[in-house]
């Protein structure tokens, strides 16, 4: 049985931070292909970062934020029916801070798109069970 390394690692001295640079092989991103973009969602909590890129053929997709005071079955059932209908690259998970919870995704969707109309008219029915839904597009920098 072959034994796979799911991640890499390393050590180094915190007086080193400064002068730390990040080299990233995109190669071993087994579907690169010809996406001619990536996605880099950096995750930062209280003691660590976590870097995701993911291979893109768009150059502007849609973030989206919920934010509630609870997260029960219902609601992310409700949101998992609304978004399997959309191509989902990322999601962050639930996140509590102070007091309040986070859930965000990426979709695989541009707000110029005429799916999306689709998307932000579902999220409209469903906005009253949340505090806030934000809907934001990611683009080149």
């Amino acid at each position: 049985m072959k034994v796979y390394n799911l991640t890499q690692a390393h050590i180094q001295r915190i007086g080193d931070i400064s002068r730390t640079k990040l080299i990233l092989s995109l190669l071993d991103i087994k579907k690169l292909g010809n996406s001619p973009y990536i996605l880099v969602v950096k995750s930062t909590i209280e003691n660590s970062i976590k870097l995701s890129i993911y291979p893109l053929k768009k150059k502007e997709i849609i973030k989206i934020t919920f934010s509630t005071l609870t997260f029960t079955d219902d609601i992310f059932y409700i949101i998992s029916k609304i978004l399997q209908n959309y191509q989902i690259i990322h999601t962050s998970g639930v996140l509590l801070i102070d007091k309040q919870l986070y859930y965000e995704c990426y979709l695989n969707l541009g707000l110029k798109e005429a799916k999306a109309i689709g998307l932000e008219a579902s999220l409209n029915k469903i906005k009253n069970i949340f505090k806030q839904i934000k809907i934001e597009e990611i683009g080149l920098k």
